[in-house]
């Protein structure tokens, strides 16, 4: 920070190689490989379902991901976000958002993921471009904030991408230390508010992601029904359904009254 840079507080929110982060933990090393590599693009294609669907299918060694992001226009098209998931023992590239991938690195096992709704290999091979990026995240820290200093969003708390918690957890940051600024004069008390507020409840998704979080239900299908099946009930019920759903809510912060009550 240039001399002429003054405030009463730092917030890092510099990413998974914040720079804060490695000033106060200089030891902790690079971030942590799932066994798990990623391929993003945006394609545009034929809508599917309701139009607004997020499709994920597979399990936990081969997956796939696709949403649209923006609204059909009048043929039914629109970008569609996708991302394809397969397992790889050794990473082959530290991790750079920036680095573009090939699609021949992972189409083979997708090549015959074609459904009447939407075919996964044409989608892929429409991308203008494609990037890859190994699935990795860190373990949990002991404290975030220092002072007047503190970290926010993947600097705190990097994680695995499921249910979109790479974003969803940097805004509960952002509301809850908006929160304790709004209601403490004093600066440092506000960032250990915050702190205390939302380290622990990050951790908790930080472990549960490694565990697939909700997507668990993908693994379990794959494991009890390999042939397939008619039903997903006839294999899950719904009450186990949907005692993993709120189960995972609850852990995220997503509860609905959870969230309007603040918390």
């Amino acid at each position: 920070i240039q001399p002429d840079h003054i405030g009463d507080i730092l917030i890092a929110a510099d990413g998974i190689h914040s720079r804060a982060r490695k000033i106060f933990y200089p030891d902790e090393g690079l971030p942590k490989y799932s066994g798990l590599f990623m391929w993003r693009g945006v394609s545009h294609g034929n809508t599917y379902r309701t139009g607004a669907t997020m499709a994920v299918i597979g399990h936990l060694t081969q997956r796939f991901i696709a949403y649209p992001i923006t609204k059909p226009d009048a043929s039914g098209n629109a970008v569609i976000n996708w991302i394809a998931i397969l397992a790889v023992d050794e990473m082959p590239k530290r991790e750079d958002w920036n680095r573009q991938g090939q699609i021949t690195d992972f189409i083979g096992p997708f090549e015959d993921w074609q459904y009447n709704w939407l075919n996964i290999p044409d989608l892929c091979r429409s991308a203008g471009a494609i990037y890859e990026f190994p699935m990795v995240d860190r373990d949990p820290l002991p404290n975030w904030s220092t002072g007047r200093i503190t970290l926010l969003g993947d600097a705190a708390h990097p994680m695995y991408p499921v249910g979109s918690n790479g974003a969803s957890q940097a805004i509960l940051d952002a509301k809850a230390i908006c929160d304790v600024l709004g209601d403490n004069r004093d600066p440092v008390e506000a960032l250990r508010a915050y702190e205390e507020k939302r380290l622990m409840a990050t951790a908790e998704v930080v472990h549960s992601n490694r565990k697939l979080g909700p997507e668990i239900v993908m693994q379990m299908a794959e494991e009890r029904a390999p042939n397939g099946f008619r039903d997903i009930e006839d294999i899950i019920p719904r009450a186990e359904l949907e005692k993993i759903a709120a189960r995972y809510k609850q852990t995220a912060g997503f509860d609905p009254k959870q969230l309007n009550a603040g918390n």
